[in-house]
């Protein structure tokens, strides 16, 4: 948790400057349009007081001139041949995706998360930008709260905080930026072929550069002398030598993103496709020397205690459960890449929630998610998502639900930052991410801002029945996992979990 981890991203032209989806943005996209798959990433940001509404629309103007992708666009080539294409929309203006609105008195807690979870379930106009924010007001009487909502195919959550930082700044009152000029309007109709034809040209060369990469080619290459410059030839039984590793190899990629890591459970298994909002706030500190005393990291303690709350739910209806199928998203975002998009893998993961003890339990997810970091299916979610991309839209998006289903947790993690931040001069008190369901019974994220961890947990209604249930049986699972308090610390000055009731 660095001080300021996107600070290189100031004043930069990079958020988003791509031309078209890459193989897992259109498994969202084509997910979300043919399937009616939750996609959409939702960030609920707390605020001390109301921000002024012209710097606030300002703010965002400028955002859209930086960040390309916010100003464009999804277009599918002709015939739908492939991934679909980022084109300017030439009718862009940021106030149709910039809104205001006032919660009714008393303006509690619940009200803004019903709110924001109906917010995150309203499917964006078609032909229009992907993404838009909502300035709540009357949160608590005087205070606010801001929503940001983003389609998956923009980003991934790593992308998502890369974006906040651009949104807030660091002083209450920070120097005006200059507003970098508007985009040329784009020609989406007129484009569509030259855009396909470009794409044809690049998956040449791709394919060319992967021939080479086999190791048969490397192999021929080897044995050839250094200033040999004949055209090396991959013979077609070099090819069959591969042939035995195929099996094996799909086996583990489906094993990874298609099949069900173990039957989920049956107290589970409903589902509604209706989201339930709540979070929590964790000392970051003390998490992650819970982690570390256990043998583990941050992130290993935050599982184990996700996974204490699930035993705990279990058991609360009478019901054993030894482990549960869930799905880790691992940010395999290289540095220089470019800010925005989707950088991820995503394995099937066996959560385990027996009766073990914290330490146990720690170690245990410590080494499986070890094996996943380290292991051959690392890129399996990239790797199948291409092959599909061809195909019928239709079926693209019944694919990208048979890849997400069956999970019972979807649980991420995003970097957060260390000193506080403002949004058009009101100061953020909280940052709550909340990731979609994508087709699970519970989507849970965490993000750190200052001292705290902060947790948007999102619940499948038709899944989790009984959320206020669920929310204490977590509380008590992060209470667990923290431990008690340092020997001699006074009551008023213990840090535990808290609901993040405003």
């Amino acid at each position: 948790m660095s001080a300021d981890p996107f600070r290189h991203l100031a004043g930069s032209r990079t958020w988003g400057a791509v031309r078209e989806m890459n193989a897992v943005e259109t498994m969202f996209w084509r997910g979300s349009t043919s399937s009616g798959m939750d996609v959409n990433l939702v960030g609920l940001h707390l605020l001390d007081r109301s921000p002024d509404w012209n710097r606030l629309v300002a703010k965002h103007e400028w955002v859209a001139r930086v960040a390309p992708l916010l100003r464009s666009r999804p277009v599918e080539p002709p015939l739908r041949a492939g991934r679909p294409f980022w084109v300017n929309d030439p009718y862009f203006d940021v106030q149709h995706h910039l809104r205001r609105v006032r919660l009714p008195a008393p303006g509690s807690h619940r009200q803004l998360l019903d709110f924001a979870q109906a917010f995150s379930m309203t499917p964006f106009p078609a032909g229009w930008p992907l993404w838009e924010a909502v300035l709540v007001e009357g949160v608590n009487d005087h205070e606010a709260a801001y929503l940001l909502k983003l389609h998956h195919s923009l980003t991934d959550g790593t992308g998502a905080s890369q974006l906040v930082h651009l949104l807030t700044d660091a002083q209450e009152v920070p120097p005006h930026p200059e507003l970098p000029p508007p985009a040329a309007p784009g020609r989406a109709r007129a484009n569509r072929g030259l855009l396909l034809a470009g794409r044809l040209v690049r998956v040449a060369g791709g394919l060319a550069r992967g021939v080479r990469r086999l190791p048969v080619t490397r192999a021929a290459r080897s044995t050839a002398g250094p200033g040999d410059r004949r055209p090396v030839r991959v013979r077609s039984r070099d090819l069959l030598r591969l042939l035995p590793l195929l099996r094996p190899t799909l086996s583990a990629l489906a094993r990874a993103t298609v099949l069900p890591s173990i039957p989920p459970s049956p107290l589970l298994a409903g589902r509604s496709r209706r989201a339930w909002f709540d979070m929590l706030e964790v000392p970051f500190e003390a998490l992650r020397a819970a982690g570390k005393a256990a043998g583990g990291t941050f992130n290993d303690a935050y599982l184990a205690a996700l996974a204490g709350g699930f035993d705990r739910y279990h058991r609360r209806f009478g019901m054993v459960s030894e482990a549960l199928p869930a799905l880790l998203p691992i940010s395999v975002r290289r540095p220089g890449a470019v800010a925005g998009g989707n950088h991820l893998a995503s394995s099937r993961f066996v959560l385990p929630t027996g009766e073990q003890s914290t330490t146990q339990r720690v170690r245990l997810i410590n080494d499986r998610v070890a094996a996943i970091r380290n292991g051959p299916t690392l890129h399996a979610l990239g790797l199948l998502s291409r092959p599909i991309t061809p195909l019928p839209p239709s079926w693209v998006g019944h694919i990208a639900t048979q890849m997400f289903r069956d999970n019972d947790l979807l649980a991420s993690n995003f970097a957060g930052i260390k000193k506080p931040i403002y949004l058009a001069g009101a100061k953020v008190t909280a940052i709550q991410p909340y990731a979609p369901l994508l087709c699970g019974a519970a989507s849970i994220a965490l993000v750190s801002y200052q001292d705290k961890a902060c947790l948007g947990i999102a619940l499948d209604s038709g899944a989790v029945t009984e959320p206020e249930v669920f929310m204490t049986c977590l509380r008590e699972s992060f209470d667990e996992v923290l431990g008690p308090p340092p020997a001699g610390k006074p009551p008023a000055e213990q840090e535990g979990v808290t609901s993040g009731h405003l």
